[in-house]
């Protein structure tokens, strides 16, 4: 992979992110509302003695921003490019599409590192939670986890929307968010229905989500959920690179690919 190439298209998502109000809104205002929201949910379960519980709400909904941001990138980054009628255009230069996707996750991560950092400001001062009591080892942790997981969904819908065109292109901003409800996001797994708990270990975010809870309440790092959930998190990530690789072999194959701009 070649270094300049894949700045060329981490600096086209950067200026499509400055001069779009709809990314920018997608990526830094909606979350940013909802952090505010919840954070008001946290402070009323405060005020009701669940401080526990109303910290657990506000850590779930900030690291929570992490997937749904590089996932994001991936996904929509590229559809904004068949929207433009432009994606054909990127692979006439000499891009390869590992460089044009690595490009899209890294500019997700730079966005999801850039929102934690405002959100937890945010919620520092307003409402009085220091994200960084979860601890500097366990937040890397969470997010590596919640990083190589965003990026498998997204190739996944990625691969599926260059495979079947823009009919489906909802599930670029859609589909990540079936898996928030099955992560434990906002309480602990134990809490959750047997049934649902069966569900939920199948998901890596569980483990990051379980993880950073445990740093809150006992300020250390649960070494061996995070492992678990780095584990799964890698395997879903090179089952979804042969998946993706097979949609868009076909789409290539099929002319799908080229249709998708038409």
């Amino acid at each position: 992979m070649n270094l300049r190439r894949i700045y060329g298209v981490f600096l086209q998502e950067y200026y499509m992110t400055i001069h779009s109000l709809e990314i920018f809104v997608d990526v830094f205002i909606f979350p940013l509302i909802n952090i505010v929201v919840f954070g008001l949910i946290s402070l009323y379960l405060v005020g009701n003695d669940n401080s526990v519980a109303g910290a657990f709400i506000l850590l779930g909904m900030l690291l929570w921003q992490i997937i749904w941001i590089i996932a994001y990138s991936v996904a929509v980054g590229s559809m904004w490019n068949i929207w433009s009628r432009n994606l054909s255009n990127m692979f006439v230069a000499p891009l390869e599409l590992e460089e044009y996707i690595v490009a899209h996750f890294l500019s997700g991560c730079v966005k999801a590192v850039a929102l934690l950092a405002v959100g937890g400001f945010l919620s520092a001062i307003v409402f009085r939670f220091d994200m960084l009591a979860v601890g500097l080892m366990s937040l890397l942790l969470t997010f590596l986890v919640f990083s190589i997981f965003a990026f498998a969904v997204a190739i996944v819908v990625l691969g599926l929307i260059f495979r079947y065109g823009t009919r489906i292109q909802a599930l670029s901003w859609s589909l990540i968010t079936i898996v928030q409800p099955f992560s434990a996001a906002f309480f602990p797994i134990a809490d959750m229905p047997r049934a649902l708990q069966l569900v939920a270990y199948f998901f890596p975010s569980t483990y990051g989500f379980e993880g950073a809870r445990y740093g809150l309440l006992y300020g250390d790092v649960a070494w061996g959920v995070f492992g678990v959930g780095l584990i799964l998190a890698s395997l879903y990530c090179i089952l979804s690179m042969f998946v993706f690789q097979y949609l868009y072999t076909r789409s290539r194959d099929t002319g799908q690919f080229a249709r998708n701009e038409s």
